[in-house]
Order: C-alpha cells, then sequence, then structure tokens
C-alpha cells in the first residue's frame, strides 16, 4: 500500500511540469506576419502641385498691379463728292480722306519707382479727283510718330523726381520729292526736373517743370537739305545763284551772315544736320475719360521750351563782336483730342494742334482734323 502511495505522489509532482512543457511549445512557433507594399500616388502629392500653381497666380498679379497698358487702334476717313456743274461754278474738287492712327501706353510702379512710356502714330492721304477729267491727285494729310520714356522717382504722395526722353519724326516721303522724309526733319527732348501729379482721380492733371532741357533738331537728309538750300536762294558775293554741291566743295563762297540763317526746319548752314538748343521746359498733361462706359474722352497736352543757355552764349558773342543777334523765342506746341464712342468699335474724333517755332515760321500753325469710322481699344485693367 506504501508504495502504490509513493508511486500516486511522485504522479502528482510530474504533471505540472509536463503541462508547463506543452504550453511553451505551442508559444514557440509564432505566426507569419504579411507585409503589404503600396506604390499607388495618394494625395500626398496635391500640396505641392498646388502651392506652384499659386506662385505663378500670385506672380501674375502681381505683375498686372504694376503694369497698366493701354492699346488703341482707329481708322477714320470722310468723302466729299460734287457734281460736274458745281465744281465748274465753285471749283471744289472730290475728296476721299483716310486717317490710321494708334496710341500705346504703359505704366510700370514698383515700390517709389515709376516708368511711363508713350508711342503714337499718325497718318492720312488724301484722294482728289474730278467727274469731267482723268486728272486725279493723292496727297498726305497726316504725317508723325512719336515716341517717349519718363522714368521717376516718388519723392511725396504728388511729386516725382525723374527725366523724359522723346522723338518725334515721320512715316513717310512729303508730297513734293525731297521735301521731307523719316528723320528729315526729327525732334529730340531730353530733360531732366520735377513732376507734380494730381492726386484726385476726377482731375488728372500732370505738370512737368524741367530746369534743364535739351532740344534738339535733326535733317539727316542730305536730298531735303539741297532741296530746302535751293529753295532759301543762297547767292554769291557777287549775287550769283549757288547750289548745294557748289557749296560743298567751297563753303566759303557764302559769307557768314548767310551760313547761319535758318534754311530746313530751323537749321543753318554752320549746324550741318542737327541743331541744338538747351534751356528749361514745361509740360501739362490731361487725360480723362468721362461716362461710366467712357463715351468721352478729353486728352492735352501743352509743351514749352526757352533755349535760353543758347541766348545767353548769342548775348555773349554779340558783345564781343559787336554784332547785333535775333533773340531766341519759346517754342509752343499744344495738342487736343477728343474721343467720342458712340459703339464699342465706332467712334469720333476731333484733333487740333497749335504749333509755334520762330525758328522755323514766325506764325503760327495750326491744324484741325475731324473724322468718323472704327476704333478698337484694349486695357489690362
Amino acid at each position: 500500500m506504501k508504495k502504490i502511495f509513493t508511486l500516486f505522489l511522485v504522479g502528482a509532482a510530474l504533471l505540472p511540469v509536463v503541462a508547463n512543457a506543452q504550453v511553451t511549445v505551442e508559444a514557440a512557433a509564432p505566426k507569419e506576419q504579411v507585409a503589404f507594399s503600396n506604390e499607388v500616388k495618394t494625395d500626398e502629392q496635391k500640396p505641392a502641385f498646388s502651392s506652384e500653381a499659386q506662385r505663378k497666380a500670385d506672380r501674375k498679379a502681381i505683375l498686372k498691379e504694376r503694369n497698366t497698358i493701354e492699346f488703341n487702334a482707329s481708322l477714320n476717313g470722310s468723302l466729299s463728292h460734287f457734281n460736274t456743274y458745281w465744281q465748274k461754278v465753285n471749283g471744289t474738287t472730290n475728296t476721299i480722306t483716310g486717317v490710321a492712327s494708334i496710341l500705346f501706353t504703359h505704366q510700370f510702379k514698383k515700390d517709389r519707382f515709376v516708368l511711363d512710356n508713350k508711342i503714337t502714330g499718325k497718318i492720312g492721304y488724301t484722294w482728289n479727283f474730278f467727274d469731267d477729267s482723268k486728272k486725279q491727285e493723292v496727297t498726305k494729310s497726316q504725317d508723325e510718330w512719336f515716341i517717349s520714356t519718363s522714368p521717376a522717382y516718388k519723392l511725396a504722395k504728388s511729386w516725382n523726381v525723374g527725366g523724359t526722353v522723346s522723338l518725334r519724326s515721320q512715316f513717310a516721303n512729303g508730297a513734293t520729292r525731297g521735301s521731307s522724309q523719316i528723320f528729315a526733319p526729327a525732334y529730340l527732348i531730353a530733360s531732366v526736373g520735377f513732376t507734380y501729379v494730381c492726386p484726385k482721380e476726377k482731375f488728372p492733371i500732370k505738370i512737368n517743370i524741367a530746369p534743364l532741357s535739351l532740344n534738339a533738331t535733326f535733317v539727316t537728309s542730305e536730298a531735303v537739305r539741297a532741296y530746302y538750300f535751293a529753295e532759301k536762294g543762297f547767292t554769291d558775293t557777287g549775287g550769283n545763284a549757288v547750289t548745294y554741291d557748289q557749296y560743298i566743295a567751297d563753303k566759303s563762297i557764302l559769307d557768314r551772315d548767310q551760313r547761319n540763317t535758318p534754311y530746313a526746319f530751323g537749321l543753318t548752314l554752320e549746324n550741318g544736320s542737327g541743331r541744338y538748343e538747351g534751356g528749361s521746359s514745361v509740360q501739362i498733361d490731361f487725360d480723362r475719360t468721362f461716362g461710366k462706359k467712357g463715351i468721352f474722352r478729353y486728352r492735352t497736352t501743352l509743351y514749352s521750351f526757352y533755349g535760353w543757355i543758347n541766348e545767353a552764349a548769342q548775348q555773349t558773342e554779340s558783345r564781343k563782336t559787336g554784332i547785333e543777334y535775333e533773340h531766341i523765342a519759346p517754342t509752343v506746341r499744344w495738342e487736343n483730342t477728343v474721343d467720342i464712342k458712340a459703339t464699342k468699335y465706332f467712334s469720333t474724333q476731333l484733333y487740333f494742334q497749335l504749333y509755334y517755332n520762330k525758328a522755323q515760321s514766325r506764325k503760327i500753325q495750326t491744324q484741325t482734323v475731324l473724322g468718323v469710322g472704327l476704333s478698337y481699344t484694349f486695357k489690362n485693367k
């Protein structure tokens, strides 16, 4: 009996050890973990794309804010027709006139820096014809182009300091052969000064005061200079007519007074192909559009220049030599343009210009043009 009881105790003691071994075997067999890979692009790429698009949009907005552009092109015309009997009694002619013009303005602003650029062009022809004959004639009625640039630095709310450089000439040859052509004549203006800009939107006036200004007139074509030389009728000391070629070969053939006589757009023979004047200038600009739809627009520019530096030089020379000289008078150019828009592409334009330049003519020159036709305008703002 004691032996059976002893075996029972030994078995009871070994039972936990066997059970523990079985549990340990089962825990030692880990399950296999499956790893998944995802190579498909997710929405995480969108923020980079959106930031690039936003950067471009911001840059475009900044450029638009800094740059103001306007472009206008127009084609105006007029027709006058009279029958044969009316022409005979009143001496009139039938005419067809066409005028093409462009206007381009650009302003760039960045902080206190301002840059204004302007380009204008205008050319027109008139066709004269008669009912009772084959006689026809085409004449040039208008011809001019103008380009300018004006960099400035903003000093205060309404005052800028800067300069202006502009050039003015024509596209085609003059009506009379040799009378004019591109850069013959040409007018160059360079000035440095102060500009007042009115802050009121309803009164957009700009006043430029340039203490130092340069006015230059060029006649680069020798053929044009020869044409006006012949028109002036220069003569030698014996009263014989002198041709332009004779003068070029021997400039002493004319006396000093004749060589200093204006003969071509204010130029003298001593000037050669260019005449320069130094002095001061004032320019007033006004440009306003009236009405919600901009049907009425008025533009005007008044420019005046006085060559006091040349005047002082001539006065000094006169005191030395005792020879009297002709005083320099201010140059004045006043342009006015009125645009009336009937529709988006149909408008009427009235243009008036007053011009006085003593070196060219002692009389005041004026021109008035009224045209009706097509017009197209583009503005980025």
